[in-house]
């Protein structure tokens, strides 16, 4: 009895061995398979944050500085000009016809403050499809201080009244219309931005350009590139600034 009391207490110390053996392994199989599920979370987590934390190439805005301005005070009731030095020296003037208001809102200004400006240029790409021209500098109208396509220079009736614009630069000279940003006037800093569209010009020999459709106070850029094949020459002086109003069937919408 003796020997089978010893067997027994044999075999029950090895199912202890066994039991215990298996549980460690147990524990130590589940303590393996916890961590690597943590590994692969914080993996994971980490190409996440990697992602969402790669900076992203962000595009210039544009910016327009003023760099020189002529105002002057209009009354509808007579004509108005004014001249603006640009950056490179060249005169740039606008003669207003007598008989031109100023469309604000649904407000027909007799009187308003017409300001000619030039500006430096920074982050200004080539026009679109235009790679051959270079932007050179802008110019722009205001009205009041402000520079916006909502405002229209019109006569009693409220129709167009375009105004005559002219520098003195060669046929390798363009300018487009830009609008879609923001002019802080106290600043005088035009931001941000597009071309909308090429303006038309007519050269004189004598190396005058003149624009007759302008009739927004908007900004444009003028742009530099290769000779125009179908520039409107003549050789005429500059003709005398047309007093009619005329009715906007332009494609450009009197952006010029």
């Amino acid at each position: 009895m003796e020997k089978i009391g010893v067997a027994i207490g044999s075999i029950v110390i090895v199912i202890i061995v066994v039991a215990g053996a298996a549980y460690y392994i147990s524990r130590t199989s589940a303590s393996t398979a916890t961590m690597s599920t943590a590994t692969s979370t914080i993996t994971a987590a980490v190409a996440t944050t990697t992602a969402v934390t790669t900076p992203h190439a962000v595009a210039a805005v544009p910016v327009m500085r003023r760099t020189g301005s002529r105002s002057v005070e209009v009354n509808a009731s007579r004509p108005a000009n004014a001249t603006v030095i640009a950056p490179d020296g060249v005169n740039i003037t606008v003669s207003i016809p007598a008989g031109t208001y100023a469309l604000v809102g649904n407000s027909l200004l007799g009187g308003y403050n017409f300001t000619i400006a030039t500006f430096s240029i920074e982050n200004v790409s080539s026009p679109p499809g235009k790679q051959s021209q270079t932007p050179a500098y802008g110019f722009a109208f205001e009205v009041n201080g402000e520079i916006s396509p909502g405002i229209s220079f019109v006569n009693s009736t409220k129709a167009p009244v375009h105004l005559t614009t002219v520098t003195h630069y060669p046929s390798t000279w363009y300018s487009w219309a830009y609008v879609g940003g923001a002019f802080n006037s106290s600043t005088g800093t035009y931001t941000g931005g597009n071309y909308l569209v090429e303006n038309e010009w007519s050269y004189a020999a004598n190396g005058t350009m003149t624009n007759t459709q302008f009739y927004k106070p908007i900004m444009w850029i003028f742009t530099i590139g290769p000779a125009q094949q179908n520039a409107a020459v003549t050789t005429t002086a500059n003709a005398s600034p047309t007093t009619t109003a005329v009715p906007d069937t332009t494609t450009s919408w009197g952006y010029g």
